[in-house]
């Protein structure tokens, strides 16, 4: 497999990786889970408002279920001085919603009439379940947000991944170029004859190329007259 395939197939993987983390949180936030979002849960008791945010009132049931309060189901939420601080609200029940399916918003504390550090008492025929509704919308968002982020990011990493695949398939790395060294040897042993073959018949010629030209000397003969 070529370099540049694998490089980009790795990369491609993290960033796949991320979108689906990223999905998986997303989606997980997106949506209102009264049962591990509530500032507040059960039948009877006291609740100090934290803040200036609207605390919603969560049952678990049907839109049936928020109908019947005021007749078989019974909720109260007061001041100290006996002051009813619920009011009840159904409309905004709807299937398609972020809220879990499993739970009905039935109501809220009165946020015009309250502050932050009042407190209420709370009787209830039924468990309920208090929400900061402002605050939850805000982290339906921020999950939304990044589950649409994780969605694009997972598209470019698979994107990175075919490419990547593409290029495993049709580059191919080229192998190395490897010598014998036997060859090697032998071509250096043939070069290194080659002078001493020659080199007798260069010493066997140069006595007969050295050899000076040699003169005869007549002798002289003296006549007496």
């Amino acid at each position: 497999m070529h370099t540049a395939g694998k490089v980009l197939l790795i990369i491609g993987g993290i960033i796949t990786a991320l979108g689906i983390v990223m999905i998986v949180g997303g989606a997980a936030s997106a949506g209102l889970n009264p049962d591990s979002e509530n500032v507040w849960e059960g039948t009877s008791g006291d609740f100090t408002i934290p803040d200036d945010d609207i605390y919603g009132v969560y049952i678990k049931g049907s839109a049936s279920d928020c109908d019947a309060i005021g007749g078989s189901t019974s909720i109260s939420i007061t001041s100290p001085g006996g002051e009813e601080k619920f009011e009840k609200s159904c409309e905004f029940n709807e299937e398609d919603d972020y809220l879990d399916d499993d739970f009905q918003r039935v109501g809220s504390i009165e946020w015009w009439n309250t502050n932050a550090g009042d407190q209420v008492s709370i009787q209830s025929n039924v468990k309920i379940y208090i929400v900061g509704d402002i605050d939850a919308l805000g982290n339906a968002a921020g999950g939304f947000l990044a589950a649409a982020g994780g969605v694009l990011i997972a598209i470019c990493g698979g994107v990175i991944l075919l490419i990547g695949l593409i290029l495993a398939l049709t580059l191919k790395t080229k192998d190395p170029v490897m010598m014998q060294q036997g060859q090697m040897m032998g071509g250096q042993m043939m070069a290194g004859q080659m002078p001493m073959q020659q080199m007798p018949a260069q010493q066997m010629q140069m006595p007969a190329q050295q050899t000076p030209a040699q003169t005869t000397a007549q002798p002289f003969e003296y006549e007496q007259k």
